[in-house]
């Protein structure tokens, strides 16, 4: 079956070959062996790389399948990355390796990140795409929040001045800890309808997908944060 397709990471394999990890619209992430896709008159050269739109068929029944088929996908629009929006590209795709089981069917989620390196590849303000993925991952998880409500009592935040953040759990009205972070409720309602026009809100936002997200990355730092933190100073 032919499908569209994008490389998440490719590591060399043997001398001539290529190992891909690749978010596949029809089977969700798989990992593939590119026979040759090394050597200099490979037509799969150019093509087996991160952000690069493409269509792929592949066999085999084990974990590693062995890629058949690799063309430019001419349907879909080109997509370039770079500076900010190139790194913030690989946090998404590191994001992806470290949190969405193998061969698992994420239709849904393919064209959202889709949508997220396009839209990358078309602001210099990386954040809001950054943040709506996070989220959109979330829920694929089923990892999600509810924003509205305690989560401890059910009873509605609008009611409080500030709640507080629950990593694996939501948002409550009592902190866990004496040093957890307060969120004015005000601030809260505007996230959770995507209002995030204000940098302030923004930030926040960022705070509380960063404390969603650790739950599952754990402590093991992530690869693309370093590398961006590297860039920047």
């Amino acid at each position: 079956m032919i499908q569209r397709a994008l490389v998440l990471h490719r590591w060399d394999f043997q001398e001539t070959s290529l190992l891909l990890d690749v978010f596949t619209e029809q089977n969700g992430r798989v990992r593939l062996i590119a026979k040759g896709a090394k050597r200099s008159k490979s037509p799969w050269r150019g093509l087996a790389q991160p952000f690069v739109p493409v269509k792929i068929e592949y066999k085999g029944r084990s974990d590693l399948k062995t890629l058949t088929l690799l063309e430019q996908d001419t349907q879909s629009a080109q997509i370039r990355l770079t500076g900010n929006a190139l790194y913030s590209g690989f946090y998404l795709n590191e994001l992806l390796q470290r949190l969405l089981p193998a061969e698992a069917e994420a239709q849904e989620l393919f064209q959202h990140y889709w949508s997220a390196i396009a839209a990358l590849s078309e602001t210099k303000h990386v954040e809001p795409a950054l943040r709506r993925f996070e989220w959109q991952l979330l829920e694929h998880l089923g990892a999600a929040f509810d924003w509205y409500h305690d989560a401890d009592t059910g009873l509605p935040l609008k009611d409080l001045e500030y709640c507080y953040f629950a990593p694996d759990h939501g948002l409550v009205s009592t902190p866990r800890h004496k040093d957890d972070k307060a969120y004015p409720v005000s601030d809260i309602e505007r996230i959770a309808d995507w209002d995030i026009s204000d940098e302030h809100r923004l930030k926040q936002l960022k705070w509380i997908m960063r404390e969603a997200l650790h739950v599952y990355l754990g402590d093991k730092p992530l690869r693309s944060r370093e590398l961006f933190q590297q860039r920047r100073k």
